[in-house]
């Protein structure tokens, strides 16, 4: 009989790369549709990324006669608790074999532990917050994902579901071909909100990307404040985040929003470089990143990644503008696509706007939840 033993990953750059690669196990070297992260930029945001100053995790792996088939991080967020008055718990980083004993034995271990910090229940899959990595595909497993979103087995649904967890909430990825006709009614308000000789959209300044991006940091806050699950982005997951943008973003699709010279609103979209990314097969070197740089050239589809506008600005319809330009720019430099992507489904202004577009539900991400008894 087969014998099941469960280790906590150390914090160690060996460990974790242990534990990360394990992902490679379970999909094979040649996947049709999973993208290989690139396994050293995990590792570092595992050992050194901002959620280690923000909250406390433990790492899992279960091992079957001595083979890893389940790996899960279960974790505590002090910034969600304290935002929402709460002690909430979480899980992610999610990868295993279709072995459902193995995968009660992650959970269950994992769920002593949050059980030991005081924590009622647990929600996930999560990477480690709200805006990193999020959700379980749940239907349309016969396509690479967007850039930033997850890929999964069609079986992950049915293993959790079996442990008793229940939806929590569903987040959907939106597609728009490029040569979907803008309706004339939603082309004629955007054009009338861009001829206010007060307002003007315009491209963000690259030489200056820092300080463009970092205006918007409060705005992105406040207008997304509402959305489920959100906790302010601080200093440091900011600074992150448009780092990690800079290195892909077009200057032609990050659009600033200004009213009366101040910043009001902001879009960016990127190109989808997964397709690039999986040529790299989750290594840079030694040839890994020339394998990106040329495979990028070929990209020709893009996402909306992160947006916000003033409340005002909002309510009078100028994020229609923002994605009215941006539909336009992408057409004028040849992309042929743009993923919308992830939607909540409580989130319906947004959701009424992108369809009102053209765009169509292709992919659906849940989130779960179960107590912990």
């Amino acid at each position: 009989m087969s014998k099941l033993s469960i280790e906590e990953i150390s914090h160690t750059k060996k460990e974790v790369s242990k534990f990360i690669h394990f992902a490679r196990k379970v999909y094979g070297k040649n996947h049709p549709y999973y993208v290989d992260p690139i396994y050293s930029e995990q590792i570092k945001f595992i050992l050194k990324g901002p959620f280690n100053r923000i909250g406390e995790k433990i790492l899992l792996m279960v091992y079957r006669d001595g083979s890893p088939v389940a790996r899960a991080s279960f974790h505590r967020s002090f910034a969600h608790n304290e935002h929402y008055n709460t002690n909430q718990g979480f899980w992610g980083w999610f990868e295993a074999f279709n072995d459902p004993e193995a995968v009660k034995l992650l959970f269950e271990t994992g769920f002593q532990w949050l059980k030991e910090k005081g924590c009622q229940s647990s929600v996930g899959p999560m990477n480690f917050t709200i805006y990193d990595e999020i959700g379980m595909l749940i239907e349309s497993f016969d396509s690479i994902p967007a850039i930033l979103c997850t890929y999964n087995p069609e079986y992950y649904p049915q293993l959790i579901g079996d442990l008793g967890f229940q939806k929590e909430i569903d987040w959907y990825a939106y597609w728009r071909p490029a040569d979907t006709p803008i309706p004339p009614l939603m082309d004629k308000l955007a054009k009338r909100l861009e001829r206010n000789s007060h307002v003007r959209i315009r491209e963000a300044n690259m030489k200056d990307w820092n300080n463009e991006i970092k205006a918007v940091h409060s705005i992105f806050n406040h207008a997304w404040s509402e959305n489920w699950g959100h906790v302010p982005l601080n200093d440091e997951q900011w600074d992150v985040i448009i780092h990690e943008l800079k290195q892909i973003v077009r200057k032609d699709l990050a659009l600033i929003l200004e009213a009366d010279g101040k910043t009001v609103g902001f879009c960016i979209t990127i190109p989808d470089a997964n397709a690039a990314v999986k040529k790299a097969k989750g290594s840079l070197w030694p040839f890994g990143v020339f394998k990106i740089l040329w495979n990028l050239r070929k990209i020709n589809t893009v996402r909306t990644i992160i947006m916000g506008i003033e409340e005002d600005y909002r309510r009078h319809g100028y994020d229609f503008a923002l994605v009215h330009r941006t539909i336009k720019n992408g057409v004028a430099v040849g992309m042929t696509g743009s993923d919308c992507s992830l939607l909540a489904e409580t989130n319906t202004r947004i959701i009424e706007g992108v369809t009102a577009m053209g765009a169509y539900k292709y992919k659906t991400y849940r989130i779960y939840k179960k107590e912990i008894e």
